[in-house]
């Protein structure tokens, strides 16, 4: 887990082990320092997890499993959490990238961050992230082939048409982007090719 930066599903998961007594060593103590910094999110998961815990242990008698269980499940459990904390692996021919497990780049201008998800070498694509500070704008450039944008959060003016955050667009082969810029700033994913010109 991320201490400075986590979603609410890893804050759910690691709460949900800690309140079981599921985390041991590094892990747990690792956890208890992070609590200790007031994350509200995870205190008030672990507050939840913790009162559901106790609920279970009055309705059923508690039955010590046999160690072999034991050491499957956990083994099963440090598995799984090594992947979550891995910023990108594939399972069972799915690729899986946690943004939030990777650090942000420069990009084709002063002040953008890019973090790269996709490569695809054979098609000559790039999937990434692209994040603009307020009052930011894109390096113009010429697209060799299909872009595609989708507006996670901010605002983003596109050839004269103001984005928000849902909205998505598209820009055929040849055309080109100008005066690509935000006001407040914005976050967005862009696929496009690698191929594309810059014209400035």
């Amino acid at each position: 887990m991320t201490i400075s930066q986590h979603s609410l599903d890893e804050a759910r998961e690691r709460a949900a082990l800690y309140a079981l007594g599921a985390l041991r060593g590094d892990e747990a103590r690792e956890f208890e320092a992070h609590l200790a910094t007031r994350c509200d999110v995870c205190t008030e998961e672990v507050r939840t997890f913790s009162a559901v815990a106790a609920d279970l242990d009055q309705l059923v008698q508690p039955q010590a499993p046999q160690p072999s269980v034991r050491a499957r499940v956990l083994e099963r459990v440090a598995n799984e959490s090594v992947l979550v904390r891995q910023p990108a692996y594939e399972k069972d021919g799915v690729n899986f990238v946690r943004p939030t497990h990777l650090a942000w780049e420069a990009g084709n201008a002063p002040g953008i961050e890019i973090k790269t998800l996709s490569v695809d070498a054979q098609r000559g694509y790039v999937t990434q992230l692209v994040r603009m500070p307020a009052g930011s704008s894109l390096r113009p450039h010429r697209h060799a082939d299909v872009e595609e944008s989708y507006l996670i959060e901010g605002d983003l003016l596109v050839s004269g048409v103001l984005m928000h955050a849902g909205d998505y667009c598209r820009a055929e082969p040849n055309s080109v982007h100008s005066g690509v810029t935000t006001q407040g700033g914005c976050v967005f994913i862009a696929v496009y090719s690698s191929r594309d010109e810059l014209l400035a």
